[in-house]
């Protein structure tokens, strides 16, 4: 018997210390696995609150940045490799995108400025088209001119086969689906050492452009020279409280900028969302103000979405010269008014019943006709 129980003592000691070190060697590697991993980088206080859609960025660790050599807005070619020394802010940009791409762009350039000008010499702003089918240089320039981008980066394009290899290269997902431009809205941080720092997701919501701005202001800053401060200290986002139940208040598009456009609830409200450099803008725009001296029609109201238009003076421009007398324009200066009213494009149209509901709405403009009777059909259905 005491022999039995020597033996029965013995493996019980044993398999004690066989949990003690699985539960040793199960921490060690948890905690190792947990400190390899990509770190979100702390940029704004609200960067991880609930439902916010701001990316405070991905720390990447360092590693060298694939190099890119293609053809830019010029004409010339350009290699990522020549700008060591510099930080490089380098994004994937759809050439014909008018939805999240101007808002990745608009970052960039609004992130440059609000480091300053002395700032600016140690920063160069690189796109890579994301579009394989829009790849020609007269492609990368025209959205180069219409976003006022012609002097302020390098807009890089190739051939289907060398942009498929670098979006491969910098983990980019691109494909076509349902006719329409899908690929990752990636923006890179890169040090003058050549290394990838930190990766931003650019968020969908134009309201959320200059607290995202703010962030990736700051991390550009991390990696200059000298001790480099942001100029400008953005609003923390906040999701938007303007909707089609409220009533809201904008500028008026005037060159005086002294009146104002009102929307919310009272009575039905076709609301035309849209910037300067929209795809045929000022021929929907006269369509539209044609359709709204239309007796019965609802109020036609034309929203510019400024902080993804170049400057203020841009939409003036687009004005001139074309009919608008019955169409009231007026100035969304955040984007919380397209984001309360569900716009994630320009142009985009949202029609509401007066009691605060959007009814219909459309991505892009269709003939002045087509418009009409699909208005039409839904005021009829409320009567």
């Amino acid at each position: 018997m005491g022999f039995v129980r020597v033996r029965l003592n013995w493996w019980i000691v044993s398999c004690v210390v066989l949990i003690v070190l699985v539960a040793a060697a199960w921490v060690a590697y948890v905690k190792v696995v947990t400190t390899s991993q990509p770190k979100a980088v702390h940029v704004l206080s609200d960067a991880k609150a609930v439902n916010s859609p701001i990316d405070p960025g991905t720390d990447l660790g360092g590693v060298p940045a694939p190099n890119v050599t293609l053809t830019d807005q010029y004409g010339q070619t350009v290699s990522l490799r020549q700008f060591r020394g510099k930080v490089v802010v380098l994004a994937f940009v759809d050439s014909e995108c008018t939805n999240i791409c101007p808002l990745t762009t608009q970052s960039m350039m609004d992130a440059v400025r609000m480091l300053g000008p002395r700032a600016a010499k140690d920063i160069q702003l690189i796109g890579v088209n994301a579009n394989p089918e829009k790849t020609s240089v007269a492609d990368v320039k025209q959205y180069s001119m219409d976003h006022g981008m012609m002097n302020a980066w390098h807009f890089l394009t190739g051939s289907a086969a060398q942009l498929k290899q670098i979006w491969h290269a910098y983990n980019i997902y691109d494909q076509i689906v349902n006719g329409q431009i899908d690929h990752t809205p990636a923006l890179y941080i890169i040090d003058p050492e050549g290394r990838e720092q930190v990766l931003f997701m650019t968020p969908a919501q134009y309201g959320a452009l200059m607290p995202e701005t703010d962030a990736v202001a700051k991390q550009i800053a991390r990696f200059l020279p000298g001790n480099v401060r942001v100029n400008v200290k953005a609003a923390s986002y906040q999701p938007p409280q303007v909707s089609p139940a409220t009533t809201t208040t904008v500028p008026a598009v005037t060159a005086s900028g002294s009146d104002e456009v009102t929307l919310g609830p009272g009575k039905p409200q076709l609301v035309a969302f849209f910037a300067s450099w929209a795809p045929d803008v000022r021929a929907a725009l006269a369509d539209l103000n044609q359709y709204a001296e239309r007796p019965g029609s609802p109020e036609v109201i034309g929203i510019d979405i400024e902080p993804v238009e170049p400057n203020r003076q841009a939409v003036l421009a687009t004005l001139q010269g074309i009919p608008h007398s019955h169409l009231k324009i007026g100035l969304d200066e955040t984007g919380e008014l397209a984001d309360g009213y569900q716009a994630t494009d320009v142009m985009w149209f949202s029609l509401t019943d007066g009691k605060g509901h959007i009814i219909w709405s459309q991505d892009g403009w269709t003939s002045a006709s087509q418009l009409e009777q699909a208005v039409d059909n839904k005021l009829a259905a409320l009567r």
